[in-house]
């Protein structure tokens, strides 16, 4: 099987109650239980094959940025200063990095594998670090929602198709088997 030298992998982390899209295995961190989706475990099995033992596999997880959380969060979330905005992302880095580490032994034991996590949309995250990264290959899990519900919030791996810099694996957010 040829091999890839630098693949890229987004991964995206679901809320623990979600039981439909669990795969049985979550990462404790201080805010919680983050669980994996069945489909990103797959997309990291099928990437780490794929970069062989001299590959490296570029995981990459955008959180929201105080900003775009402000949006959900109403008024009770105040006005924060500088510091408290990067005390926040700072929380948020550390959490996604322990956790993209610990999915990454479970995962992808035998890859080299190394981590971006960075506050933004997830969209041009990813484009911007496939292109920084030199990445030969995105995997990504399809999103399981419905056609009506991407075509109301978009698809970011429909996306990704479109806009990147290099051929693109997309996984079925559903095993075929």
């Amino acid at each position: 099987m040829r091999t890839f030298e630098r693949i890229l992998v987004p991964v995206d982390f679901t809320e623990d109650a979600d039981a439909e899209v669990h795969s049985g295995f979550g990462v404790e961190t201080e805010g919680g239980t983050v669980a994996i989706a069945p489909a990103t475990a797959r997309v990291l099995q099928l990437a780490a094959r794929l970069a062989g033992e001299d590959g490296e596999l570029r995981l990459v997880h955008v959180t929201p940025t105080y900003e775009s959380a402000r949006i959900y969060g109403g008024a009770s979330m105040g006005v924060l200063g500088s510091k408290d905005i990067e005390a926040i992302h700072s929380a948020a880095r550390d959490a996604s990095l322990q956790v993209l580490e610990t999915v990454a032994q479970r995962f992808a034991a035998n890859a080299r594998c190394t981590f971006l996590v960075k506050p933004g949309a997830a969209l041009p995250v990813i484009l911007e670090e496939a292109t920084g990264f030199d990445a030969q290959l995105i995997v990504i899990a399809a999103s399981g929602r419905s056609r009506v519900a991407r075509f109301f919030l978009g698809s970011t791996a429909d996306r990704i198709i479109r806009e990147s810099p290099c051929p693109v694996m997309v996984l079925p957010c559903h095993d075929a088997h």
